[in-house]
C-alpha cells in the first residue's frame, strides 16, 4: 500500500520554501519537491512520509522521504518520531528527513548527533547520504514563514479527546456524547476536535458512517509530541523528594486514587529500566497523609512529580496486571519520550512495540 500521506497546501508550501532556502544557502546545489511511491520499512511503528524531496548535489540526484512538521514540540518527541525509516522502490532505505520552519543551533546539534536529516525554511540543513553530505546550521529564522493555522485537536481539550480515542479501542466509532464522557470534556469540544481530526485524516469515516484511526503511528506521534507543551503544563505538577528512592514499590496507590507513570511505571512495565524518578497521576489533592506514607517533602528539584489525572477515574481498567496501578502505556511512553534521554527513548520504543503498535491495527 502507499505510505505517503496527503500533505496539506500549507505543508507543501513549507516544502517549497525549504527547497528554495536550500538552494539559496548552498548557492550550488538544488532541491525540489518530488512525488514518489514510498513503502514502510517498519509498518508497526513508522510514521509515513508526507512527501519527498529530490536533491541534485554535484551531479548526484537522489530522493529523500520527508516528514513535514511546521511546529516542533519537544526534542525527545521529535527524535522518537524520526527513529523511523521509509523504503523506496529502488530498494534503498533512507531515513525520514524533517522539514520544518526553523531548526535552531541547539536542536540542530541534537539532530546531527542522532543522525536525523533536516531541512528548514531558513536554509539550515543536515544531510549525510552515500551521494553527498551537506551541513548548514546557524541561519536565523526566516522573517516571512508559511502561516500554519491552529487546529482544534491540538488544544488541551483536543488532546484529551485524542488520548481517550487512543486509550480505548473502538471509542472512535461511538457517539460523541460517549466520547465526551470518556475524555472528560464537553460535547462541543468533542465535535470541534473530531471535525479537525477528520479534516486532517487522523480519523477516517467510511461511507456507512463508521469511524476509525487509519494512521495510528501518525496519531500517536502527534499526541506524544504535543502532550508535553500543550497539556502536561496544565496539570498542576508539583515536585517532591523522598527519603527512599523505591518508596513507590510498596506504596498503596489505590487508597489515594493515584496511578504510577514515568520512569517508575516503565520499570514496572518492562523490568528493563532502573528508574531515577517517579511520576504520579492522581485524582485527589495531595494530602499530608499521602506525603507521610510516601516519605515525601516538597522539593522543586525532587525526583518525584505529582500531576492531576486528566481523564475520568476508571472503575477497573488501571493496568493492574503488573501488581501496581499504572497509567495507560501511551502516557508512560509520552513521559519517557519527553525526557529526550537516549536510555528512556530505547525503553519507550520497547513499550510502543509491546503495548501500543498493534492496539489499533
Amino acid at each position: 500500500m502507499s505510505s505517503t500521506n496527503n500533505p496539506t497546501f500549507a505543508e507543501m508550501q513549507l516544502v517549497e520554501e525549504a527547497c528554495a532556502a536550500f538552494q539559496n544557502a548552498t548557492r550550488r546545489f538544488k532541491a525540489k519537491p518530488f512525488t514518489a511511491k514510498i513503502t514502510n520499512a517498519r509498518p508497526a511503528n513508522s510514521a509515513m512520509a508526507d512527501t519527498s524531496v529530490q536533491f541534485d548535489i554535484s551531479g548526484e540526484k537522489f530522493v529523500m522521504p520527508v516528514y513535514v512538521k511546521a511546529r516542533i514540540g519537544t526534542s525527545g518527541g521529535l527524535l522518537a518520531q524520526h527513529h523511523m525509516y521509509a523504503r523506496q522502490l529502488n530498494g534503498r532505505s533512507r531515513p525520514l528527513m524533517l522539514v520544518t520552519q526553523h531548526v535552531g543551533p541547539e536542536l540542530a546539534n541534537l539532530l546531527i548527533e542522532q543522525n536525523v536529516p533536516f531541512l528548514d525554511a531558513a536554509g539550515n540543513v543536515y544531510l549525510a547520504e552515500p551521494e553527498a553530505t551537506v551541513m548548514v546550521t546557524g541561519r536565523p529564522k526566516a522573517s516571512h514563514g508559511v502561516l500554519v493555522p491552529g487546529t482544534r485537536s491540538t488544544t488541551r481539550t483536543g488532546l484529551q479527546v485524542m488520548f481517550a480515542l487512543a486509550a480505548h479501542p473502538g471509542l472512535v466509532s461511538m457517539p460523541y456524547r460517549t466520547i465526551a464522557d470518556v475524555a472528560n470534556v464537553s460535547l462541543n469540544s468533542v465535535k470541534q476536535a473530531m471535525d479537525d481530526l477528520l479534516a486532517r485524516g487522523l480519523v477516517g469515516e467510511s461511507r456507512s458512517g463508521s469511524r476509525s484511526l487509519p494512521d495510528w503511528p501518525r496519531f500517536v506521534a502527534e499526541w506524544v509530541s504535543l502532550y508535553p507543551s500543550r497539556l502536561r503544563p496544565k496539570l498542576g505538577g508539583r515536585r517532591f523528594s523522598s527519603t527512599s528512592p523505591d518508596w513507590w514499590r510498596k506504596f498503596d496507590f489505590a487508597s489515594f486514587s493515584a496511578l504510577l507513570g514515568g520512569e517508575a511505571g516503565a520499570e514496572v512495565m518492562t523490568d528493563h529500566l532502573k528508574a531515577a524518578s517517579a511520576t504520579v497521576y492522581t485524582y485527589q489533592a495531595i494530602t499530608r497523609d499521602f506525603m507521610i506514607r510516601a516519605r515525601l517533602r516538597p522539593d522543586e528539584r525532587g525526583d518525584v512529580e505529582i500531576l492531576e489525572a486528566f481523564w475520568p477515574q476508571p472503575p477497573i481498567e488501571t493496568w493492574r496486571e503488573y501488581g501496581l496501578p499504572l497509567v495507560h502505556p501511551l502516557l508512560i511512553y509520552a513521559d519517557l519520550v519527553a525526557t529526550g534521554d537516549s536510555r528512556n527513548l530505547s525503553i519507550a520504543e520497547q513499550i510502543y512495540e509491546a503495548k501500543l503498535a498493534s492496539s489499533h491495527a
